[in-house]
């Protein structure tokens, strides 16, 4: 059986413009992390709260938290101070990367662009883009663990009871429906939800949401505030990330595959997409 532990990146919320008052945030919404083998879940597992000590020993002692209670969020780990201050520890994540790698395991993510504008404009409600990206997430990885002739797990990271609530409710109404794709009878349940300060490979997950969400935010923005995530997240997910990852923009033909992001001319001023 194959597990994956998912976190959600981008914004869930209306976007206008990284200016606008209210509606800054992000373009995308989806859902990103890691996939394994459940034999080396727990090794992982291990591995991850080594790395974790080793680069927080001082704040976690500081906590007064058990090692294996503290957490480090990504969106405070990847952001351009830190990044400037602890360039080191992109070297212990590296590491945790490629023994992820070596054991069959996987990044992997989906995500869509939203339509610009608010809810009054473009009439998609934060719950709609919940719906469709946890749809799209977890049907492209059935079709990844089919291909596998794997069964699958899905865990997420624990959110609020809206609109996560609404789209677990949908989704489950999908999997156990008579007329779903097959691949999707490889799901065993309804994706669970974990609190991700007891699990390391949830940590992870996050980190990887983190990295996805600035270079995607410097990809489909204007903006130069996440100039440095293109490459970094080249380091990481290259040669590393499920085939089936993509990001789904409307207005395109083709989605977007990982290769893309990696570069650092920004997908914006490629021609593929208009602003």
């Amino acid at each position: 059986m194959l597990v994956a532990y998912l976190d959600e990146f981008g914004h869930v919320g209306p976007f206008v413009t990284p200016e606008h008052k209210k509606f800054h945030h992000h373009p995308l919404f989806g859902y990103a992390g890691i996939v394994l083998p459940e034999a080396q879940v727990r090794a992982f597992g291990a591995r991850f709260e080594q790395r974790k000590y080793r680069m927080f020993r001082r704040d976690i002692m500081a906590s007064g938290k058990h090692p294996r209670r503290w957490e480090k969020k990504g969106a405070e780990l990847y952001t351009t101070g830190a990044q400037q201050r602890y360039p080191a520890r992109n070297a212990q994540v590296l590491d945790l990367a490629r023994y992820l790698s070596d054991r069959g395991g996987r990044f992997y993510f989906y995500g869509e662009h939203k339509p610009i504008g608010t809810v009054k404009e473009t009439g998609r409600t934060p719950s709609e883009t919940t719906r469709r990206a946890l749809l799209g997430a977890v049907q492209n990885l059935c079709f990844y663990a089919d291909q596998q002739k794997q069964n699958l797990l899905v865990l997420l990271d624990r959110g609020g009871p809206m609109p996560r609530e609404e789209a677990i409710t949908a989704m489950a109404a999908f999997i156990y429906s008579a007329s779903s794709p097959e691949p999707m009878k490889r799901i065993i349940e309804v994706p669970m939800e974990l609190e991700s300060h007891r699990y390391g490979a949830m940590q992870f997950a996050d980190w990887a949401c983190a990295i996805l969400s600035r270079a995607s935010h410097y990809h489909f923005t204007e903006s130069d505030s996440f100039q440095w995530a293109p490459e970094l997240l080249e380091q990481l997910m290259a040669r590393r990330t499920v085939q089936h990852s993509q990001l789904w923009l409307p207005e395109q033909s083709e989605a977007v595959k990982p290769e893309m992001l990696f570069r650092r001319e920004r997908w914006l001023k490629q021609g593929n997409f208009g602003t």
